[in-house]
């Protein structure tokens, strides 16, 4: 019995200590980010005096990426006895989307960054053939409905295979009107077909290949519906269809 009060004790004794020490002092935020320092502290809810041991990250990191769009990923380290360093990283816009007349700017998982009443000057991919948005909020993934839930994983992607292998800036448009075999505008110069959702990294790798055998003065439609085989049909010569390579 004299060891469980003695433990008891000792136990209390650290969670006062722990309750009054350890206190936040002191909120720096680093990172590469639009946003200012007080705008990502004020975002974050955290205030002077709250405890560092009891902070839930989780709910902070919500806050932060739903009050500043443009924020696509955070993390936090704790500095003792009373410093919370808080790093950010904005996401990269890629593509828009028009909606009753306004435009939706969003990133490669498909994260509302902004609504605005004109299109944005920085280029952007656009994406045609979506239904209608549902209460498109900056600072959320957008949401097209129960049905549309299959439409708007095709759109997340695709985009994240453009963004991983760098191919974003070579696509001006998506056209998702179709399906199972969406379409999407290659350097001005290629309509690609890229059929079901499947190989998307396989087709890309395959797509680039046709492309540089093609070479500079050529365009077309590039079906990408079997990745083995992609087949190539020049607008320019008029040839109905040649499997690209031969």
């Amino acid at each position: 019995m004299g060891r469980l009060i003695s433990f008891l004790v000792v136990a209390l004794a650290l969670f006062l200590g722990i309750s009054v020490f350890f206190r936040v002092g002191e909120i720096r935020v680093e990172g590469d980010s639009r946003y200012t320092a007080a705008q990502v502290i004020s975002a974050s809810g955290v205030e002077e005096g709250a405890h560092l041991f009891f902070l839930n990250f989780a709910m902070i990191e919500q806050e932060i990426l739903k009050g500043l769009p443009y924020v696509g990923h955070v993390e936090f380290r704790r500095q003792f006895p009373s410093t919370l360093e808080i790093r950010v990283r904005d996401t990269i816009p890629m593509a828009l989307i028009q909606v009753e007349g306004d435009y939706l700017v969003i990133d490669r998982y498909g994260k509302i960054l902004e609504r605005a009443q004109s299109p944005p000057t920085m280029r952007l991919i656009t994406v045609e053939g979506l239904a209608e948005p549902i209460l498109p909020r900056p600072g959320e993934i957008l949401y097209l409905g129960e049905e549309g839930r299959y439409e708007l994983r095709y759109l997340q992607d695709i985009l994240r295979t453009f963004s991983t292998l760098g191919l974003g800036p070579r696509v001006s448009m998506i056209d998702l009107t179709e399906l199972h075999d969406p379409t999407f505008l290659f350097e001005e110069r290629f309509l690609v077909r890229l059929g079901p959702n499947r190989q998307l990294n396989q087709k890309m790798d395959m797509l680039v290949g046709v492309v540089d055998f093609l070479g500079e003065e050529e365009s077309g439609t590039i079906d990408l519906n079997n990745a083995d085989r992609p087949i190539f049909s020049s607008e320019q010569i008029g040839a109905s269809s040649a499997e690209a390579g031969e």
